[in-house]
């Protein structure tokens, strides 16, 4: 009998190492989309509060359609195709180039950060398996994310790191490096984790490292060794989801 038993254990043994061993980071990144139900918000409309603004994530049949819409001004930014426009009481304002771009990546940058993971899957996308490892007694999946500068848009050379817990394939952190306003690193730990309608929402608490560091890798460490420095807390309310009326052809 015990025979029998130890048996059986090196059989579920050896189908874990073989499950881990075809898990590709494509099939992480599958599976967490799966827990998050975010691939919901290709055909639903998502309204949040952020800080200041309202936004808008509205699915059309040629991608999204991202808003940012101020509380105590007539100000509306709206964002398609990488482009961003500002209207004021719905007459388009002229922008500089250098405004223009400042804009697209305060919207674009929320928006992004909402939609993960389902924004892993964008064409842009490359994604590296960089093995396990444990925060907090936790074990993760880490994968790194680069982009292709075609469709990577204007930060294509900003790198990320996600962290997938190994049972659910939750998304518990991301970290990445970032080369604009004198670069840095940003390491996020997710928080207030609910579901509404059938999607995961989570905010996050934003850190950087206590000392000036290029180790995008080792974030993680550092977390665990107190050596990161809250810097904020991202905090999504009053979100709303609404079907979108899609008729693609």
């Amino acid at each position: 009998m015990m025979k029998y038993i130890f048996g059986l254990l090196i059989i579920a043994l050896v189908s874990c190492q073989e499950s881990d061993s075809t898990l590709t980071p494509e099939k992480i990144v599958d599976k967490a989309i799966a827990y998050s139900g975010k691939s919901k918000l290709n055909t639903t409309i998502l309204k949040f509060d952020f800080r200041k603004y309202t936004y808008k994530a509205i699915p059309t049949c040629d991608g999204f359609r991202f808003e940012r819409i101020s509380k105590t001004k007539p100000v509306r930014d709206v964002l398609v195709n990488e482009k961003l426009k500002r209207y004021y009481s719905d007459s388009l304002v002229k922008l500089a180039d250098s405004t223009a771009f400042s804009y697209y990546e305060s919207v674009n940058s929320v928006h992004y950060f909402t939609q993960l993971p389902l924004r892993l899957k964008d064409d842009a996308v490359n994604l590296s398996y960089l093995g396990k490892e444990e925060i907090q007694d936790q074990t993760y999946h880490k994968v790194q994310v680069r982009f292709s500068e075609e469709g990577g848009g204007v930060d294509f050379e900003d790198v990320f790191i996600y962290w997938f817990d190994v049972k659910d394939f939750s998304m518990d952190y991301l970290a990445y490096s970032f080369i604009v306003n004198e670069g840095g690193l940003r390491f996020r730990k997710a928080i207030n984790r609910r579901t509404i309608e059938g999607i995961v929402f989570q905010d996050y608490e934003n850190y950087k490292p206590k000392k000036k560091s290029k180790n995008l890798e080792g974030l993680a460490d550092l977390f665990e060794n107190d050596e990161l420095e809250l810097l904020s807390v991202i905090e999504n309310k009053a979100i709303e989801l609404t079907p979108a009326e899609l008729n693609c052809k």
